[in-house]
């Protein structure tokens, strides 16, 4: 079993490099498998006692609190796993880290070979701390190694890195698991087609979500089982200048439109109920970021229900659109009392990269 790993990870390694010449024996590698996985999940392969050791810098990379969320809602649940216990189930994971200390790296050899070992080894003496390799166990698969020569540099590399963890663990789930959110051909998806006829853009609707909202300058989408609830929502405005793009700006043009199209239940005494966002509870968080290739204001926060007693965090992208001279704004919120809500919101999250326009 030791030679059989071995041979693959050389395998891998000769294909992917860029010195490798091709020959017939390029026939005989073996197709890797299809990697699986969850949305929110990653797996570690580390052993025990440097996962101990490390057990908080783990936390600090991928178990941060999620922002604009009013409980604790982690980025990721973690699935650690060590030498031997790691079967294929974990090996095919999308989403894998592997934590290498090179003076516990006996059992890391017995499974993989020594090969891959000197490999890190090798980078370890040229200073490397992290690197990212693809398609190591299975395709598509990116494979963050942060690596130290005990359990202390492990601890301390990872801490150096964590930003460019955290983001490759969310890249690397928005490209690989968005299958898991998008099911449908787009020729099939309803919601998509009308609005890129009519409007001239729109995001691919997640599975099961259903039209909820239509109207000329207000349409969504959503998905309700039992008490758990995720909308999202498309709105435009024609493009006039930058201050468009703006924390004040977007939120008010943002309570303006939800308080126009999207209402909470009937009281007795007539007073209405309507979304709008909670600036008093919750911090917002604003970032620049590049949607699908588009320029656009991400907000993060908490919606509330005026004149009643609930709420729950939303997401909304305002994004600049120059092929139609539109600024177009997608929400997404969830409510889900007393549940986890972190999976709801990947969920939008994953869905508003599919965000295009009409060129």
């Amino acid at each position: 079993m030791k030679n059989t790993v071995a041979l693959l990870v050389t395998s891998i390694i000769l294909f992917s490099s860029s010195s490798c010449e091709k020959s017939s024996q390029s026939s005989s590698i073996v197709a890797k498998p299809s990697a699986k996985g969850e949305i929110g999940k990653v797996v570690m392969l580390v052993n025990d006692e440097t996962y101990v050791h490390c057990r908080e810098a783990i936390t600090e990379v991928y178990q941060k609190q999620m922002p604009g969320m009013a409980g604790e809602e982690q980025y990721f649940k973690l699935n650690h796993c060590n030498e031997g216990g790691f079967t294929n189930y974990f090996k095919y994971n999308y989403n894998l880290s592997i934590l290498y200390q090179q003076d516990k790296k006996d059992k890391l050899i017995a499974l993989v070979g020594s090969q891959f070992t000197d490999m890190l080894d090798e980078k370890l003496a040229k200073g490397q701390s992290f690197f990212v390799l693809k398609d190591l166990f299975a395709k598509p698969q990116e494979v963050a190694i942060i690596m130290g020569a005990n359990q202390e540099e492990v601890r301390t590399n990872l801490l150096k890195n964590k930003d460019k963890i955290l983001e490759l663990a969310l890249e690397t789930e928005r490209k690989t698991t968005i299958e898991l959110v998008i099911r449908d051909d787009k020729a099939d998806d309803v919601f998509y087609g009308d609005m890129m006829k009519k409007y001239g853009y729109a995001f691919r609707t997640p599975a099961n979500f259903k039209l909820s909202v239509r109207s000329d300058e207000f349409n969504g989408v959503n998905r309700i089982i039992g008490e758990k609830r995720t909308g999202m929502y498309l709105y435009d405005e024609d493009y006039v200048g930058d201050e468009q793009l703006t924390a004040e700006y977007i939120i008010k043009k943002r309570n303006s439109m939800l308080q126009k199209h999207l209402h909470g239940p009937d009281r007795p005494d007539s007073i209405p109920t309507y979304v709008t966002t909670d600036t008093a509870n919750v911090d917002l968080v604003m970032k620049e970021i590049t949607l699908n290739g588009y320029k656009a204001i991400e907000m993060r926060g908490w919606w509330a229900m005026a004149n009643e007693f609930f709420g729950g965090p939303f997401v909304s992208y305002t994004i600049y659109c120059p092929t139609i001279n539109k600024v177009v704004t997608i929400e997404g919120n969830v409510f889900a009392p007393s549940k986890k809500k972190q999976p709801l919101m990947r969920v939008i999250e994953l869905a508003a990269t599919t965000f295009e326009a009409r060129k």
